[in-house]
This record gives structure tokens, sequence and C-alpha cells, in this order.
């Protein structure tokens, strides 16, 4: 599966790509919402991982726009804010996961595996 993750904070972006890729996964990454953006625009994906907070874009927008380029691409939100209202319109949005922060490797492993079945 071809998953971009996106992440402002360097150790979660690699962490997230490091244990997806050990899963067989092909990842790419992207530290703020324009770069990911235009990743998905250039390649299909099956799946994006994106941090709620981040400077310029958040990830409700790049998730709005992510899937209007592309229907069917799965989403998992990473947040620090798992507050009601974040999931609730995390789940509006149609996200196929959520991990709030801190998240262990395995924690991640099987909200990817779970998004992506």
């Amino acid at each position: 599966m071809r998953i971009l993750v996106v992440d402002d904070e360097p150790l979660i972006l690699q962490l997230c790509m490091k244990v997806l890729g050990r899963m067989g996964h092909e990842v790419d990454g992207a530290q703020e919402g324009e770069t990911a953006l235009q990743k998905v625009a250039g390649d299909p994906l099956d799946l994006l991982v994106v941090d709620y907070k981040m400077p310029g874009i958040n990830g409700f927008e790049v998730m709005r726009r992510a899937r209007a380029l592309n229907k069917d691409l799965k989403i998992v939100l990473i947040t620090g804010h798992g507050t009601r209202e974040v999931v609730g319109e995390a789940i509006d949005g149609g996200v196929n996961g959520i991990l709030v922060k801190p998240f262990t490797p395995d924690e991640l492993k099987q909200t990817i595996t779970a998004a992506l079945s």
C-alpha cells in the first residue's frame, strides 16, 4: 500500500515512516500541508496519515482537499487533542482511524491495519 504521513514533528514523522515501512508499505512523508497536497495530487495513495494541528493548513483542511482529489482515499488522523469536538469533527469528516498522541508503534500498526481493511 502507498501511504503518506504528514506531521510537523520530525520524530513522529520518522517513527511513523519507519514502522509503516517495516510493515511492507511504500511510505512517503511531509512536514506541512501544502507539500502533502502536492504529493496527493501527484501520485495515487491508499492512505493518508495526517496530524490535526500543524502550522499553515491544519489536518482537517488537508483531509478535505485530499479527499476532493481522491474520494477513495483512506485517512487516519493523528491528534494530541483527543477532545470530543476534534474526534467528532474527524468522524464527520470520514476518517478511518484516529491516533491520540502519544501512541506506541503497536497502536500505530493496529490503527493502520484496521483503516486499510
